[in-house]
C-alpha cells in the first residue's frame, strides 16, 4: 500500500477463527476493518465448556503441527509458552467387535507401512498384503478425479477402506469417503500427483514415525486461549469488534452517498452495520450463500453433529485402554459383544479420552478422574443424541464408552455431563458440492473453503486476506 492511498475498508463477516485471523491479516497490512460476529460469543467452533468444577473444549481441541501454520500464528500472539503435547498413545479403530490400534504414520487411515504389526492387525496378513502392492500398480489404476473411497478402493483394497480409511473420515469430516473427492484431504492430491501411490503419499504428510493421532498440539488453558489472543491483538491494531450483530445481506451501491464501488452489510430492518470497499465472508456456505441473496439459500441443509462430554471417576481407566481415544465404523458393537447376543452398535462415531491425551487436563481433573468426549452424528443423518434429554443422553455416552473403552462404566461412576450441537458445512471436494461463485469484491474463508482443521482454516484466512487486499488497490 502506497504511503499516500486512502485505507482500503473491509468488513469481515464471522467471528470464528477464520474471521478474526483475516481482520488480524488485514489490519497488519494497514486497512480500516471491521468484525461482525451474530452471536454474542467469538470463536465459531471453539468453545469452552464447565464440566465437573473444570473447562474443557467442547468444540476443536488441537491443532495440527505440521506446517507451522497455526504454531506461527500462536508465537506472534504471545501464546507460544502455552502450547502443549498430547501423550504419545496412539489412537484405535473398533470394527465390528474388534478393537485395533490405528497404525501410525499415516494420513486418514492410509497406511504409510502396510505390512507393520499394526497393520497386519488392522487389515488381517490378506489385507495388509493387497495394501502393500500399491507401490506397484501402475498409475492408470484410480483415479483422483472420483471420490475418495474409488481411489483407496482401487488402489488399497476394500479391507483398508473399509477398516481403516472409512472411520477415519467420517471422524474426522463426519462424512463416508464415497461422498469425498481426493482434494478433501489437505495435501493428499498434490502429494499423490508427486508420488505416484498413496503409500508414499501417506508418508510424505506424516511427521515421520509419530503415533497415530499425534501429530498435534492444544494449548495449556484451552483452544479458547487462541481466541481471546486473536479478539485482543486485533482490537489493539484498531479492529471494531461487533459481537451480537447479525448480518442479514450484503448489497453493493455505487451512489453518491455511498462512495462508487462500496458494499454494504445490512442487518435488521436493512440497518447499515458497515460501509466496505470489500467484504470477506468468513461463515458457513449456506449463510453466505444467504448474504449474497442465493435463492433458496437459507434452507440449505448442513448436517449436525453432537459433542457429549461425561466426567467419571473409575480408576480402572487410568491405564488408557484406548490410547487417546477411538474411531468407530458404522455398525461395531465394541468390546464385550461377543459375550452377549443381539449387543446394540455403538451410535458414536469417535471417542476422545481427553485426560489420556492431555496430561494437563489430568493434573486439573485430579487422581482417578477421567474426560472424555463422544461425538454422534455422521453427514445425511442427525446425531442419535438430539431430541433426547439429559438422562437419556447420558446413558447412551456411558453405554458407548463402556464398548469402546472395554470397561463396564457403572451409572454412579459417571458425575457430569455437557453436551454441545455444531453444524457443519460439506468440505472442499464433495462430490456432492453446489458450485458457488462470490461477487467480486467479495472473498471467502472458512473450512468449507480451505478445508477442516486449524491449519487449513488459518491458512485460508490468510489467502482471503491477500485477495481482499489485492482486490482493493
Amino acid at each position: 500500500m502506497e504511503p499516500d492511498s486512502p485505507r482500503p475498508r473491509i468488513a469481515v463477516v464471522g467471528g470464528g477463527v477464520s474471521g478474526l485471523a483475516a481482520a488480524r491479516e488485514l489490519a497488519v497490512a494497514g486497512a480500516d476493518v471491521v468484525v461482525i460476529e451474530g452471536s454474542e460469543r467469538l470463536g465459531g467452533r471453539i468453545r469452552g465448556a464447565a464440566l465437573a468444577g473444570t473447562t474443557i473444549d467442547i468444540g476443536a481441541e488441537s491443532f495440527a503441527t505440521r506446517g507451522g501454520t497455526v504454531a506461527e500464528l500462536i508465537d506472534q500472539l504471545g501464546l507460544s509458552d502455552q502450547v502443549v503435547r498430547p501423550a504419545p498413545l496412539g489412537s484405535w479403530v473398533i470394527d465390528g467387535a474388534r478393537s485395533i490400534p490405528l497404525p501410525a504414520a499415516g494420513t486418514l487411515g492410509i497406511p504409510a507401512q502396510p505390512l507393520s504389526r499394526a497393520t497386519v492387525r488392522a487389515l488381517g496378513m490378506q489385507g495388509a498384503l493387497r495394501a502393500a502392492v500399491e507401490p506397484l500398480l501402475p498409475r492408470s489404476v484410480g483415479s483422483e478425479a472420483g471420490s475418495l473411497a474409488e481411489l483407496v478402493r482401487a488402489r488399497l483394497g476394500s479391507r483398508a477402506l473399509h477398516r481403516l480409511v472409512r472411520p477415519v473420515a467420517l471422524g474426522v469430516y463426519s462424512a463416508d469417503p464415497e461422498r469425498l473427492g481426493v482434494a478433501t484431504v489437505p495435501g493428499l492430491a498434490a502429494a499423490y500427483a508427486k508420488r505416484g501411490t498413496l503409500i508414499a503419499a501417506a508418508r510424505e504428510l506424516r511427521d515421520g514415525q509419530a503415533a497415530a493421532g499425534g501429530a498435534v498440539a492444544g494449548l495449556r488453558g484451552g483452544m479458547t486461549q487462541l481466541i481471546d489472543g486473536l479478539e485482543a491483538d486485533v482490537r489493539r491494531r484498531g479492529v471494531a469488534v461487533l459481537r451480537g450483530t447479525k448480518a442479514r445481506r450484503i448489497e453493493a451501491r455505487e451512489t453518491a452517498a455511498a462512495g462508487a464501488g462500496t458494499w454494504l452489510v445490512l442487518g435488521d430492518d436493512d440497518a447499515v452495520l458497515a460501509a466496505a470497499d470489500r467484504v470477506v465472508l468468513a461463515v458457513p456456505e449456506n449463510v453466505a450463500r444467504r448474504l449474497v441473496g442465493e435463492t433458496g439459500a437459507a434452507g440449505q441443509a448442513t448436517d449436525r453433529i453432537e459433542v457429549v462430554a461425561l466426567a467419571i471417576d473409575d480408576p480402572r481407566l487410568d491405564r488408557a485402554p484406548r490410547g487417546t481415544g477411538a474411531l468407530v465404523a458404522r455398525d461395531a458393537v465394541g468390546a464385550g459383544a461377543r459375550r452377549e447376543s443381539g449387543a446394540a452398535p455403538i451410535l458414536a462415531k469417535a471417542l476422545t479420552h481427553v485426560t489420556a491425551k492431555w496430561p494437563e487436563r489430568a493434573r486439573e481433573a485430579g487422581p482417578g478422574r477421567h474426560i472424555v468426549r463422544l461425538s454422534y452424528g455422521r453427514a445425511g443423518s442427525a446425531p442419535e443424541t438430539v431430541g433426547l434429554d439429559d438422562a437419556e443422553v447420558r446413558g447412551i455416552a456411558r453405554y458407548d464408552a463402556s464398548r469402546i473403552l472395554g470397561v463396564d462404566l457403572r451409572a454412579d461412576t459417571v458425575v457430569d455431563l455437557v453436551r454441545c450441537t455444531w453444524r457443519m458445512g460439506r468440505p472442499p471436494g464433495s462430490r456432492d458440492a453446489r458450485p458457488f461463485t462470490a461477487p467480486a469484491g467479495v472473498t471467502l474463508a472458512g473450512d468449507w473453503v480451505s478445508g477442516t482443521g486449524l491449519a487449513a482454516i488459518v491458512q485460508g484466512a490468510r489467502t482471503a486476506a491477500a485477495a481482499a487486499l489485492a482486490a482493493s488497490h
